[in-house]
């Protein structure tokens, strides 16, 4: 399976009614916090980078009373189902959907008023490249806002992908999963932004919750079908230990069960700049 595939079976798993009710606040938190950095207006017209399968560039569109998201992904099936997302809620109109490479993004110098990106700023192959990107499309005095994961060594990523590691003799993280921790150290995605030019840089680790309303069952289910990339560990399990393996990995998701819910702690790292008034 290429890269290109494994994020499509993902947008596709993130999308489906099957998770829909369970999942519904699973990343309110995250775009709650990011979307307070990145301090839009109601005019604005946003870029969301990495933007998958609408997620959050859909919760974003929704805030606007007259703006624009452009939803830019590599990923063309991410994007279409996006696309019929927004329509079904009826922001077909507030929400455009670009494929493209954000190391080279396909729109206009100063022609967006702010910036997010939400758990995509960890995969791109030249960072800087695309953080220089962003400031030549980005307007002077807009905001860009980016959250990426905080460290491996946290509640969530404990209780399911670490208890596998654990339990499956010389199981090892894949390296395109290894990705997601890349800014995990303090200063180092606000290093990226200051490197490339921006301003008034700011940068925060925060721990937030993640609402799952559903069982630890169902969530352990959910996280092997959107964690596509670590397909590979998930396939290391051997058949004999699978058991074991989800009892523990039960055992330690329950102990965030809060009544019908659970409420799932996870660290983050969250940075905002901006882009000089010339």
């Amino acid at each position: 399976m290429t890269e290109s595939d494994l994020w499509d079976a993902a947008a596709r798993a993130r999308v489906s009614d099957r998770w829909l009710s369970e999942s519904i606040h699973w990343n309110t938190a995250m775009t709650d916090a990011l979307l307070v950095e990145a301090a839009l207006t109601p005019n604005s017209t946003v870029l969301d980078v990495a933007a998958g399968s609408g997620d959050p560039a859909l919760t974003i569109a929704q805030r606007l009373k007259a703006g624009r998201v452009i939803a830019l992904d590599s990923s063309c099936n991410g994007l279409l189902l996006a696309s019929a997302h927004a329509r079904r809620i009826e922001l077909g109109s507030r929400v455009v959907c670009l494929q493209g490479d954000a190391h080279s993004i396909p729109l206009a110098q100063n022609s967006v008023d702010c910036i997010t990106c939400r758990c995509g700023v960890m995969f791109f192959d030249d960072c800087s490249v695309v953080m220089s990107e962003m400031l030549r499309v980005l307007k002077p005095g807009g905001n860009v806002a980016l959250l990426a994961w905080g460290k491996f060594e946290q509640p969530f990523f404990d209780a399911t992908v670490g208890i596998v590691l654990q339990l499956v003799r010389g199981a090892e993280m894949p390296s395109e999963a290894r990705k997601m921790f890349r800014f995990a150290v303090p200063g180092a995605l606000s290093g990226e932004l200051r490197a490339v030019g921006f301003s008034n840089v700011h940068e925060q680790s925060l721990r937030v919750p993640r609402i799952w309303a559903g069982t630890p069952k169902e969530l352990w289910k959910y996280q092997q079908q959107v964690s596509t990339l670590c397909d590979p560990l998930f396939a290391s399990i051997p058949a004999g230990l699978k058991a074991e393996v989800d009892a523990k990995v039960l055992s330690a998701l329950a102990r965030f069960e809060t009544g019908r819910d659970l409420r799932v702690p996870v660290d983050v790292i969250l940075a905002r700049a901006t882009k000089e008034i010339e």
